[in-house]
């Protein structure tokens, strides 16, 4: 017995780890699998006993190998003290290896100081390292292949360092191990107590390598490999069905909404096109097949899925990828809730988990887009002109030409001033929301007015101001006491101050109610320009044209531009991601 057969051992367990570490890494559709892992509970596609087993313990399986590997390099780099050559690449190795499965074990990934302790360990000591290894055997004429090495270590980690690459040193560090080895002399002479250590690790290593570790991980990966192929042909299937889907190239946006539990889809106009039915949908989404745009939603029915078209023409999805979806949602619905919210609310986030599984489902094989209904834009930027500290806004019907004024600045607005200071251009200016501004208006008429306000919308700095789609701009009182704006016109309107602007368009005001009492029954009111109150609201979003409220029933309704309701009332309209993850916008709340 001798250190070279357990030096080779050792080394042909790293090209293992590191060959399995950059396998698991670069394989998308394995990594799919592993992404189900959560809470405790993780479920390969087809439910794969032994793929499930390594998932549930595979921060704990991969610790124990890292560790293992690591320990195992740094006892043979003690034994091979003498030898420099191999005994620094084996101590890197190990301490490597070691740092990966503390990582693990503590699940350090998320605090910023690890990054930095990896940057020191994988990248400034393995410079340190390979610099003092260069002159040790400096002193021996040492051959083209170590000085590479060494070179090629000091490159690749300073990379490291600066984040150009990952930690790749370590593939040359597996290869100088090997190379050592096979210069190795055959015949050693060793004490007692280092036979013996070397006999226990020579077969320790064969186990780890035959069983515990190389049996486990190539068996997983053809298992897996061979899922995917499964999971491939049945896409193929589906986009096949796809095409011939009666409705499935209708572009028009539908809205998800529910009503008693059941999902159906509105139209823009708050049409009802698909009755509430399902128990589960997505929004619907574009792909493209065959240079073809198309346009689906997954939905669940009596436990089925099934891909819908817009006419509700539909197909049952079945095979293997019925059996990954099943399995997905029965495992990955109450970890992805649980993010969401803590109290696993019904119907909060319901349909965005449900959008995420039929995204998951097509995964590297087709990109899906879903359609949701954009929300208005609320304002449109102009940019100022600017001449001595004054800047001038000119429409058809006023000009206006503001004054910030820094000379008398509060506490706050100092504090916003010293936050604000820029070192480059050796420059500071104000938050526009704390800072006064004289404000001049002069009329086409020859009237003018002159006024101390805020101007939320107003950004000295970019010299830019933010104007309603209408024309309006938005004001502060000196005092704090009204809000209002300018109308296209130049004439003020004033609302209290109890009242923020939430938007302003089709001849309306969009207010939101501010610190109101909590047991109050609205948080927004609709005004005409008059003042006049037309709607109370405690829930409402904007669009080009329509509104999304909830009514007097609590219930969720489609509004047009008058603020006519366009659909039917529901317990949940969800127009947009925030509609969905919005307690507000439901009557369940």
């Amino acid at each position: 017995m001798n250190s070279k057969r357990t030096n080779r051992l050792v080394a042909i367990l790293n090209v293992i780890a590191i060959a399995t570490f950059y396998l698991l890494s670069f394989s998308e559709k394995y990594l799919l699998s592993s992404m189900l892992t959560g809470y405790g509970v993780a479920k390969s596609i087809f439910n794969s006993l032994l793929i499930d087993t390594l998932l549930n313990n595979l921060q704990i399986i991969m610790a124990v190998v890292y560790s293992g590997i690591g320990i195992l390099n740094i006892i043979c780099a003690i034994q091979n003290k003498e030898k420099k050559k191999i005994f620094f690449w084996q101590l890197v190795f190990g301490f490597y290896e070691i740092w990966n499965a503390i990582i693990l074990i503590f699940a350090l990934q998320d605090y910023e100081f690890i990054e930095w302790g990896e940057k020191i360990l994988f990248g400034i000591i393995p410079i340190i390292f390979a610099i003092i290894n260069f002159i040790f055997i400096k002193k021996n004429k040492p051959k083209v292949i170590q000085i590479i090495s060494y070179f090629g270590v000091i490159v690749l980690s300073i990379l490291y360092i600066f984040d150009v690459i990952g930690v790749y040193w370590n593939i040359i560090s597996v290869l100088m191990q090997l190379i050592y080895i096979h210069y190795q002399e055959k015949n050693i002479e060793e004490s007692k107590s280092t036979k013996i250590t070397n006999i226990i690790l020579y077969y320790i290593l064969q186990i780890i390598l035959v069983v515990s570790f190389l049996g486990i991980i190539l068996t997983s990966l053809c298992i897996t490999k061979v899922n995917d192929s499964k999971w491939e042909k049945e896409l193929i299937n589906l986009y096949n069905d796809i095409e011939n889907l009666q409705g499935a190239k209708t572009k028009e946006i539908y809205i998800p909404v529910e009503k008693n539990y059941k999902y159906g889809f509105v139209d823009s106009k708050g049409q009802e096109k698909i009755k509430c039915q399902y128990d589960r949908v997505s929004y619907f989404n574009q792909v493209e097949i065959n240079n073809e745009l198309y346009y689906i939603a997954l939905a669940k029915k009596d436990n089925k899925f099934y891909i819908i078209s817009k006419t509700n023409n539909n197909f049952i999805i079945s095979g293997n990828l019925e059996k990954y979806l099943q399995t997905i949602d029965e495992h990955l619905e109450k970890t992805m809730t649980k993010s969401i919210n803590k109290q696993e609310d019904y119907g909060k986030g319901y349909l965005q988990i449900f959008e995420f599984l039929f995204q998951v489902s097509t995964k590297g094989e087709k990109e899906l887009t879903q359609q949701t209904i954009e929300k208005s834009n609320i304002t449109n930027t102009s940019t100022l002109n600017e001449k001595s500290a004054k800047y001038y806004y000119n429409n058809t019907n006023f000009s206006m030409i503001i004054e910030p004024i820094n000379d008398d600045m509060n506490n706050y607005d100092k504090y916003n001033y010293e936050n604000y200071y820029n070192e480059d251009e050796n420059t500071s200016y104000l938050s526009s929301s704390n800072t006064k501004h004289k404000v001049t208006i002069y009329k086409t008429n020859g009237e003018y007015e002159t006024s101390i306000i805020y101007l939320p919308g107003f950004n000295e700095y970019n010299g830019t101001l933010d104007i309603f789609l209408n024309g309006y701009i938005e004001f502060k009182d000196e005092e704090n006491e009204k809000n209002g704006w300018f109308d296209d016109k130049g004439n003020k309107i004033t609302v209290p101050n109890t009242y923020t602007i939430y938007d302003i368009k089709d001849n309306k005001a969009i207010l939101e109610v501010y610190n109101i009492d909590e047991n109050a029954e609205f948080y927004y009111i609709i005004i005409d320009m008059t003042g006049k109150i037309l709607l109370k609201t405690t829930a409402i979003d904007v669009y080009d044209d329509m509104y999304l409220v909830k009514n007097e029933n609590n219930k969720m309704v489609l509004l047009d531009k008058d603020l006519n309701v366009i659909s039917n009332e529901y317990d949940k309209i969800i127009s947009t991601m925030e509609m969905d993850l919005s307690s507000m916008h439901s009557s369940y709340y």
